[in-house]
């Protein structure tokens, strides 16, 4: 995530200073000293590392400091809301990068396989901790029951563990708070009228130590339920039932986030439908992967703005273009 900004950053001709998270710090850290022996003079790549409790003030300070022309965030609406006001101050060119509450949508008469195996990637590839991960599924009527069944058990052939463990394919969430919002979306979920397909299990109920959360299959979900209005950053799944596309689409907006969307189906008119009426900045059509290195990324709404990435946009995030005019007295 680093490098999106860094690289393009640097192309610009920019000097930067990266706040790494406080919970992972190191890679960032690691960068700083590969650019070092690389030949980048001091001062061009700085990195500023602190503690959870000190990072608002930092940020802050950051934000305001007269010598910082642009901020580039990665993160939650919340703290990202903060950023915008800090920036005001100094009218800061700012790209944000922030919450997502994507949904997955699976038409009847899509390729089952292709639809779960793109999910699957999608869903369950850093447990569920990615800004871009299915956190609505929703299934057409005619094949709900099917894909379920299907989903869960994909779901029961995952391992948890520790990564260089070889038979490893999902790892623990971040944080002990994880673990809790995890436990506090399916308790909620249950509660008012979910069922649990699979999992819904903590580490410690499994007897591993960490962060663990089992890769967790809810059906049955509603709008009601506090998955569907929140970002889960988990390996929990809801799954959700429709019947008709325009029922499916307004479920799918109805969300103050709109970074990025998922749908499969064979119905090429259906698809240019949806690539229109989806609100989010990025679309994956019959695909679980809506970026690439040569394509924009970044949402609407309160998923922030400003692009990162993509051959055309990613450098000029950090240019200011002028406009020079120039008259020729002697020609005329």
């Amino acid at each position: 995530m680093i490098l999106r900004k860094v690289g393009a950053a640097l192309a610009a001709g920019c000097t930067i200073i990266a706040k790494p998270s406080p919970e992972t710090p190191l890679t960032t850290l690691m960068l700083a000293r590969l650019a070092t022996e690389a030949g980048f003079a001091p001062g061009v790549f700085n990195v500023i590392t602190t503690s959870t409790k000190n990072t608002p003030r930092l940020s802050e300070a950051l934000c305001k400091h007269p010598l910082v022309k642009k901020v580039s965030f990665t993160g939650s609406t919340a703290v990202g809301s903060i950023i915008i006001k800090n920036c005001a101050d100094g009218i800061k060119k700012v790209t944000l990068e922030l919450g997502g509450n994507c949904p997955f949508i699976v038409f009847d008469d899509c390729n089952q396989e292709h639809a779960l195996a793109q999910l699957r990637a999608l869903k369950w590839r850093h447990a569920g901790q990615a800004c871009v991960t299915a956190n609505r599924v929703y299934v057409q009527d005619g094949i709900y029951e099917e894909f379920v069944e299907k989903l869960v058990q994909a779901a029961r052939v995952l391992k948890l563990g520790h990564g260089l463990e070889d038979d490893t394919n999902l790892g623990p969430l971040t944080t002990s708070r994880g673990v809790t919002k995890a436990q506090v979306h399916v308790q909620d979920a249950v509660f008012k009228g979910a069922t649990v397909a699979f999992g819904g299990r903590t580490g410690q109920d499994l007897g591993l130590d960490g962060y663990f959360f089992e890769p967790t299959v809810l059906r049955d979900v509603t709008e009601s339920m506090d998955i569907t209005q929140e970002e889960t950053f988990s390996p929990v799944l809801a799954v959700y039932r429709y019947k008709t596309e325009e029922e499916v689409v307004q479920a799918a907006n109805d969300t103050s986030m709109g970074l990025a969307s998922y749908f499969f189906t064979r119905d090429v008119s259906r698809t240019w439908r949806m690539l229109e009426n989806l609100e989010a900045g990025m679309i994956g059509m019959n695909s679980g992967n809506s970026s690439a290195a040569e394509v924009p990324f970044g949402g609407m709404k309160a998923s922030g703005y400003g692009k990162e990435s993509g051959k055309d946009v990613a450098v000029e995030e950090y240019l200011v273009s002028k406009t020079g005019t120039l008259t020729l007295e002697d020609h005329f």
